[in-house]
């Protein structure tokens, strides 16, 4: 099968749509390395993490192992290595906590582990989560998920990285359980084979076993095998119980006295049934030692062999030979030959039965998650928590026939039922509920409500809602859920059945599924709710802002305009008094005079420059097809118009036709060309370029001088207005033309940006809107 999890480009999946896709791939997968590839994939996407890392505990549980990595660069050195398995190291830490570990900043993981580092040579991630991974309790390893920049975990992924380290779990246990099955099969078969002796009853046995998945049967079909090919043996097979070794098969000739006594039961403490369990290896016991047994003094010798199923000696399969001597290698080998065969049928019994049971729960999980995301599709912006419960209770009910559902909130002293779904058998039960139960009065409720865990009850006891005991009576089986929102819970959604009932591992399951779904809704519901209300803040504050703009704009319009008039009158009268009266004036005056001339011309360039600023906003012209070329060959003539030959170069690549504003691409490429040829390099003839090439539906044009180029530390602040490098004295200007640049460029959708070295020259880049198919029509 595929090695990897993909989701299609272009496509984004929900964190539940992740689930329920990973949960299906999951029930698919066969082996570890499946495992890994299905899981990592979608987490590391989910959370944008550059690389992830599966370590493993071995099997010694005293190391963790590199089992998987994804987004590490080959022979990369990084902190996830092979080592021990303690509290030192994040994936042992978080396995000792039994929960997982998030590192969102900087530095934040060597803080934790300040050895961690050195130790492994390793660089440490931005962020960095550590998910660990149990199976019934037992430590199997952990993910980790490495980001390159500072990650926030929020509710949501935490709950879908729980989820999904859950579910590998159960995947890798499965797994690993078809892992041990397959290499155990090979083992004993190969021991089989090795044991010539023994292949008539090991024969004979599989041919009587057939397709049999019945324990009792399948022992019982050993037990015949063993009795019809030794002679003068009696056959006996024990489970424990309550400290004591009982029979529960025995072959036909066990004699009556003795029959009563293995049913009474054998002390778990008698000395060749412990050494069995305790060496997990076949016991021949020549001399037979019937002190524990006083009736079993009819046979001389005795074999015990015990039952490995799991890793666990759960039973003994016991053989006992009237005869008093030793055992033969033939029938030593007879004996094991059949109790392995029935060990293995045994555990392929019991692995499927595992199997069987955990694709049950994968499917149950699949059918929740389907079902709840039916019922909730049409409601992404529904906010009611009720509403979202009772969806939850719908799914409930038609997942479990003949059950019907509550939903309770407190309210001061009183449970409240709000919700409810499904056919009450005992009509006047619904209405008892309705008029409210006590808190502290209610077992279930109360019971769910206040330790935050799901309370099961395979015999309802009615005594538990005082409030409703004779109505209740119908309700034989129940289960109540806290209901959360955020960390604590708001209310208690319970499941009743008419019928006493054993809930099942895989009904726990989809009813936990089911749950988790609604939990996932409310805090979605709770998130648009706010989601909502900020955006109408928004919406409110982004509206004055553009009322306090377009005010703005129009103050500055009308203020530099209002300004021209002064100037010019400043500066006309300082020419006069130079004309008329210049040569009356001392040196000084003369000097006076002229930075009154100078001021009003710097003047008069700035409120110039101010008021094409404005104009941006209040003059704006319609985005309409121009040729780049001819705009380019324009500003070229008028900037080289009366320069000296050789004195300077502005010179242009082909340039395409785009969609602008004329007036303003005009300024735009004047400011940028006139800002390159301004700030040229003593003794270099200044050299301005201008080309373009598309960038996707844009075309991104680079305008490249030979100047004296700018440090990176005030690329952003060369964009500001009124923003100088050099004082007036070295460079003239105003501070504003790159500053009008930016507004043009912004205006027309695109971005202006810069890369410079200091001495060599600086290019700027902005980009322009290509011309669509429409405006090439017009």
């Amino acid at each position: 099968m595929p090695s990897h999890f993909a989701v299609p480009l272009g496509v984004h999946l929900s964190f539940s749509d992740r689930l329920q896709a990973v949960t299906e791939a999951l029930a698919a997968a066969r082996t570890q390395e499946d495992v890994f590839g299905i899981v990592l994939t979608p987490v590391m996407e989910a959370l944008d993490a550059i690389s992830g890392a599966v370590l493993l505990v071995n099997g010694s549980n005293k190391r963790l192992e590199i089992a998987a990595t994804q987004g590490h660069e080959q022979e990369a050195q990084t902190l996830w290595q092979d080592g021990p398995l303690d509290d030192n190291v994040p994936a042992g830490d978080a396995l000792a906590r039994h929960e997982p570990l998030f590192f969102e900043h900087q530095a934040a993981l060597v803080q934790a582990y300040p050895e961690l580092a050195a130790r492994t040579e390793g660089i440490p991630a931005v962020a960095t989560a550590v998910l660990p991974m149990f199976l019934d309790d037992h430590p199997l390893g952990a993910i980790i998920l490495d980001f390159l920049e500072p990650h926030d975990f929020t509710k949501a992924e935490i709950r879908f990285l729980r989820t999904l380290a859950a579910q590998c779990s159960v995947a890798l246990g499965r797994a690993q359980l078809q892992h041990d099955l397959e290499a155990r099969v090979t083992a004993r078969t190969t021991e089989l084979q090795e044991e010539r002796a023994a292949l008539d009853a090991f024969i004979a046995y599989k041919e009587a076993v057939g397709s049999e998945s019945d324990v009792l049967a399948l022992v019982h079909q050993a037990v015949q095998v063993v009795h019809a090919n030794l002679d003068h043996v009696s056959v006996v097979y024990y489970e424990p119980e309550d400290s004591l070794w009982r029979a529960r098969v025995w072959s036909e000739d066990v004699p009556l006295a003795v029959v009563a006594e293995i049913q009474a039961g054998v002390s778990i403490d008698s000395p060749h049934f412990r050494e069995a369990m305790q060496s997990r290896t076949a016991v021949f016991v020549d001399g037979w030692d019937a002190n524990d047994l006083p009736s079993t003094t009819v046979y001389g010798a005795v074999a015990l062999l015990p039952l490995v199923v799991s890793g666990e000696a759960r039973s003994l399969f016991t053989v006992g030979m009237r005869e008093g001597r030793a055992w033969r290698k033939r029938e030593k080998a007879l004996v094991r030959a059949v109790a392995r065969r029935l060990t293995i049928t045994l555990e392929r019994t019991e692995v499927t039965r595992q199997l069987q049971l955990q694709n049950a729960e994968l499917d149950a999980r699949t059918r929740a998650l389907e079902g709840f995301a039916e019922l909730t599709r049409d409601l992404a912006l529904e906010d009611d928590a009720v509403t979202l419960v009772g969806h939850a209770q719908d799914l409930v009910v038609s997942l479990l026939p003949g059950s019907v559902s509550t939903y309770y909130e407190p309210d001061g002293d009183t449970w409240r039922l709000l919700s409810h779904r499904g056919k009450f058998h005992h009509p006047a039960l619904l209405h008892a509920l309705g008029r409210g139960l006590p808190r502290g009065g209610t077992l279930n409720v109360d019971q769910a409500f206040e330790t935050r865990q799901p309370y099961y009850q395979d015999q309802h006891d009615p005594n538990s809602v005082a409030a409703a005991r004779e109505e209740i009576q119908v309700i034989r089986a129940s289960v109540a859920f806290p209901v959360f929102d955020g960390n604590d819970p708001r209310g208690v959604l319970a499941v009743g059945l008419h019928q006493a009932h054993r809930w099942t591992s895989v009904e726990r399951v989809l009813l936990n599924t089911v749950l988790q779904s609604l939990a996932l809704a409310l805090e979605r519901a709770k998130q648009t709710g706010a989601l909502q209300q900020r955006t109408s803040e928004l919406v409110r504050a982004n509206e004055e802002l553009r009322r306090s703009n377009a005010e703005l704009e129009q103050f500055a319009y009308i203020a530099s305009h209002d300004l021209q008039a002064p100037i010019r009158a400043v500066t006309s009268f300082a020419g006069i008094i130079d004309k008329r009266y210049g040569e009356k004036l001392d040196e000084r005056g003369r000097v006076y005079l002229r930075q009154i001339v100078e001021g009003g011309e710097h003047m008069k360039r700035l409120v110039d420059d101010l008021l094409a600023f404005s104009r941006l906003h209040t003059q704006r012209g319609e985005l309409l097809p121009v040729d780049a070329q001819a705009v380019f060959d324009a500003v070229s003539r008028r900037l080289l118009e009366g320069v000296p030959p050789l004195t300077l170069s502005i010179t242009r690549d082909a340039l395409p036709v785009v969609a602008a504003d004329a007036q303003q691409f005009d300024q735009l490429l004047q400011n940028l060309i006139s800002n390159g040829l301004k700030y040229h390099r003593e003794g270099v003839v200044p050299q301005v370029n201008v080309s373009a090439e598309h960038d996707g539906d844009d075309w991104r044009f680079a305008v490249s001088d030979n100047g004296i180029g700018i440090e990176p530390q005030y690329f952003g602040r060369i964009f500001e207005i009124f923003q100088r490098l050099h004082g007036r004295e070295s460079y003239e200007g105003t501070g504003i033309g790159l500053a009008v640049c930016k507004k043009i460029v912004e205006r027309h959708g695109g971005r202006l940006w810069l890369e410079s070295t200091l001495g060599e020259g600086s290019t700027f880049f902005f980009t322009l809107p290509g011309v669509r198919p429409e405006q090439s029509s017009t």
